[in-house]
């Protein structure tokens, strides 16, 4: 199987790279298993170290699904370095911030709009204009656990764990865990178990 994934691998690193430059993002060095489905119309920026997964031979805990980027028209998405990342979707309407060490597990989405406006009848006569749109900022050493939902104008402190499957829309401060259908607060980390920013 080894050897499969690295013809898997070997295959897309063309593709991939090609779709960086195309889009003008500027990154360090970045290993990408599988097809990305990357769109830069705005700013892009990804720090040394990221590794992304993305399709079902690679981390099967994500389904058969693929990690894609999206950064919208005058969006800034900048993330640090040490991104880990499988089987995701962050889509960048306005602004969205990713630190140092972030590990982002299969299936998990991060959008900072909402994509429609909440009101019916402008969404009846513009359905895909004129919706809300607010920055996100997630911190260093967070840990977004798999399928899980992070909206926009959420904040996550740094160090702080997100529990799996859960859906944030509120901010999470330094070195907690939360989890849940809203999100809620679990318990703080321990000392021993927080990394140093």
């Amino acid at each position: 199987m080894g050897i499969f994934k690295k013809i898997y691998q070997l295959l897309f690193l063309p593709l991939n790279l090609f779709k960086l430059w195309l889009f003008k993002v500027k990154h360090g060095k970045i290993t990408i298993f599988g097809p990305l489905l990357i769109i830069n119309r705005g700013r892009m920026t990804i720090g040394d170290h990221a590794r992304i997964n993305s399709g079902k031979y690679k981390n099967p805990i994500g389904g058969d699904t693929r990690s894609s980027i999206v950064v919208k028209p005058g969006a800034l998405l900048t993330i640090g370095t040490n991104l880990r990342m499988s089987n995701s979707a962050i889509y960048c309407a306005q602004s969205i911030t990713l630190g140092n060490n972030v590990m982002i597990g299969g299936s998990c989405k991060i959008w900072d709009s909402d994509f429609h406006p909440i009101d019916p009848d402008v969404r009846l006569a513009t359905p895909n204009d004129n919706y809300r749109t607010a920055a996100i900022h997630i911190g260093n050493n967070v840990f977004i656990g798999g399928a899980s939902i992070i909206l926009k104008g959420v904040t996550i402190g740094d160090n702080s764990v997100v529990g799996a499957g859960s859906v944030v829309s509120g901010n999470i401060p330094p070195n907690e865990i939360w989890a849940g259908n809203p999100a809620r607060f679990i318990k703080k980390l321990k000392k021993d178990e927080q990394q140093p920013v």
